[in-house]
């Protein structure tokens, strides 16, 4: 009985070094179906392959459905993808929402001066 204690113990470490080298990321929880189907959606004309490389404002559709996401985690959308939706859109554009979208680039309202 004595044998099976360094093995149950080296199982537990192993358990408990799992768990604590988790990605902070998907401890926000995964991105869902309907967050990859609503970025496709709002995004499609902004993502398509052969389409211009053009980007959505912070207010646009498509970026409100990226903030959805937990971390705008782009990577998890294209692990998502299915692979006729892989050969339809383009994931550097997709990945490129990460940053378009975020809070910081909102760019500062237009101040009229009153005369």
């Amino acid at each position: 009985m004595n044998s099976m204690f360094p093995a149950k113990l080296a199982l537990l470490f192993l358990l408990v070094c799992a768990t604590m080298s988790l990605d902070p990321v998907a401890a926000n929880g995964p991105c869902t179906e309907q967050q990859k189907a609503d970025i496709v959606l709002h995004c499609r004309e902004y993502i398509k392959k052969k389409g211009p490389v053009t980007a959505p404002s912070y207010l646009d559709e498509c970026c409100v459905s990226v903030r959805a996401v937990p971390g705008r985690d782009m990577e998890c959308i294209i692990r998502l993808l299915s692979n006729k939706q892989k050969k339809k859109y383009d994931e550097t554009k997709i990945r490129r929402f990460h940053h378009l979208c975020e809070l910081e680039n909102v760019p500062p309202p237009h101040r009229q001066v009153m005369m």
